[in-house]
């Protein structure tokens, strides 16, 4: 068994390892993914079917969380890859992403220029990762009208391939980044 000093030094060293973070992202994409199928035929139930909703919302609330949790994962490997200092053998430091460590959307365009439809793919996504995809309600209504009125909490059905896309382009960059510092 590990004392406190050697898990923190552990701690620092997953924690600063950008390959851990591109790892997690891939684990949550994966395990996302694998409700693809689910959901696709949930959305093709008659919604008059008793239960046809109930199904709907739990796939897409479920598949928009954990995306929203491998983005943010992949997100901050490449933050953590770029400065390293964000891993102490402490803590993670809570400003390497806005709006409480979830702020995929601004995150990402730090990285790479968006495209309006990426960008507001991620906009969606973080709704489901800051508090639609775990909550009923947000801790505020107007957090929760703001969601309504962007229509954060819709999906549409080429999500997913624009999903992958940006994804790839995302763990690429990780991965150049990382090699190119020579890690």
């Amino acid at each position: 068994m590990r004392n406190k000093q050697e898990n923190a030094e552990l701690f620092e060293r997953i924690g600063k390892d950008a390959l851990s973070w591109l790892a997690q992202a891939q684990e949550l994409k994966m395990s996302a993914d694998a409700l693809l199928p689910h959901l696709k035929e949930a959305f093709n139930i008659p919604p008059a079917l008793p239960g046809a909703q109930k199904k709907r919302f739990a796939f897409f609330h479920s598949y928009m969380l954990l995306i929203g949790l491998s983005f943010e994962n992949l997100i901050k490997g490449i933050f953590i890859g770029r400065n390293p200092a964000l891993v102490s053998k402490d803590k993670l430091k809570s400003e390497i992403l806005e709006r409480k460590g979830h702020g995929i959307a601004d995150g990402a365009r730090k990285i790479i220029t968006l495209d309006q439809h990426e960008f507001h793919l991620l906009q969606r996504v973080e709704e489901f990762l800051f508090w639609a995809g775990r909550y009923p309600l947000p801790l505020s209504s107007g957090v929760y009208h703001n969601s309504e009125a962007q229509e954060l909490r819709i999906g549409r059905s080429d999500d997913p391939r624009v999903i992958d896309c940006l994804f790839e382009k995302l763990s690429q960059i990780l991965v150049n980044e990382r090699q190119a510092r020579g890690a």
